[in-house]
């Protein structure tokens, strides 16, 4: 599939937003007594969550986003600020459409692949840093 340079525009442009912005929210929650950056992640996940799904029911009942717009928030914005708002609108797609298996799998492979990803990375550099 082509895309246009218009459309990674908007991609990048969204990106950018949305990277400062999941930094920004970060910096909030850091900087309350007792809280950590971990808070920061949970409320970016559950903020582009719901952003990710109001956007998705909007875009079904209204015309008013251009498809390089909504590819600017959806990828872009909402990409940055979290991936995992794509991960659970893909999930939640598979499970509306009664593929349990498929959203089992994949929900699944996500977790363990990348917690073992995650996992062997840090071993290997801590291997390579002595």
């Amino acid at each position: 599939m082509m895309t246009s340079w218009l459309n990674l525009a908007a991609v990048a442009a969204g990106g950018a937003i949305g990277a400062v912005a999941r930094y920004l929210i970060t910096l909030a929650m850091v900087s309350i007594p007792g809280s950590s950056a971990m808070l920061g992640t949970t409320i970016a996940n559950v903020v582009g969550c719901a952003a990710i799904g109001g956007l998705a029911e909007y875009c079904v009942a209204s015309d008013l986003f251009s498809p390089r717009a909504v590819l600017g928030i959806r990828v872009g914005f909402l990409g940055a600020l979290t991936t995992f708002s794509t991960f659970a609108a893909e999930s939640m797609f598979l499970a509306s459409e009664e593929r349990w298996f498929a959203a089992g799998t994949y929900v699944g492979a996500n977790l363990i692949l990348g917690w073992g990803a995650l996992f062997t990375a840090m071993i290997l550099v801590k291997g390579w840093m002595g």
